[in-house]
């Protein structure tokens, strides 16, 4: 039984995060799409399709349309890379980034209110018991 109460508080949750719109103007992908590129901007790095189908384990073909549309709200440039000519490198235009940092401030709203309705010394507990099931659930995975 222990399983399946697991299996509902995640699917609850996951929908919850998912199906909801944190942030008015992109949907849940797009905007962990232009967090990691930006992320990697203010690093110095830039990223690749792939790069983020393998950080977020999105389908290639599912990456592609989030891109396109990243792209066609003028989020986003493709670039060659300098580095290697084969690659398209990934880039978050000035606009982009502003409207996504918009967005982003949005949702820490909502963080910063769910840490208060919860308290903080629940979520200090329950984030290291997340990171935790995320690298267990991410071992197994590799393991099928």
């Amino acid at each position: 039984m222990l399983d399946e109460e697991l299996l509902a508080a995640w699917l609850r949750l996951g929908s919850i995060i998912d199906n909801q719109r944190l942030v008015s103007e992109l949907p849940f992908n797009e905007a962990m799409v232009c967090g990691l590129i930006l992320r990697a901007q203010e690093n110095g790095d830039a990223l690749t399709a792939s790069d983020l189908c393998a950080q977020t384990r999105i389908l290639k073909s599912q990456m592609n349309a989030i891109l396109h549309s990243l792209e066609k709200k003028g989020f986003l440039q493709r670039k060659r890379s300098q580095k290697d000519l084969r690659q398209i490198e990934l880039f978050l235009l000035p606009e982009g980034r502003e409207r996504y940092l918009d967005s982003h401030r949005q949702t820490m709203a909502l963080v910063d209110r769910l840490i208060d309705e919860a308290g903080q010394e629940t979520i200090q507990t329950l984030i290291p018991l997340l990171t935790q099931m995320a690298d267990s659930f991410d071992k197994i995975l590799k393991e099928v």
